[in-house]
């Protein structure tokens, strides 16, 4: 059995989604979810990821535009050569 803590009105806002579309089946919302963070879940760590690089990159000095459409260029050549 699992147990959390939610916030009232997180909890409210929860049951809610629950009854409106699952129709008051816990086991179905929560399944629901982690099949969604495991098809998604990835896409919130690369977010965070590059956040994090972006700063790291900020505090470096920066990167200029130019760089950035270089490194893509590049990138785009890349695939095209490696997948034609």
């Amino acid at each position: 059995m699992v147990s959390i803590e939610l916030s009232p009105a997180l909890e409210k806002q929860f049951y809610r989604v629950i009854d409106d579309s699952y129709q008051g089946n816990i086991q179905a919302a929560i399944s629901a979810f982690l099949k969604l963070h495991e098809k998604y879940g990835w896409k919130e760590q690369l977010n965070h990821d590059v956040a994090a690089i972006r700063e790291c990159v900020h505090r470096a000095g920066g990167i200029s535009e130019q760089r950035i459409e270089d490194a893509i260029r590049r990138h785009r050549e890349q695939m095209t050569t490696s997948h034609g």
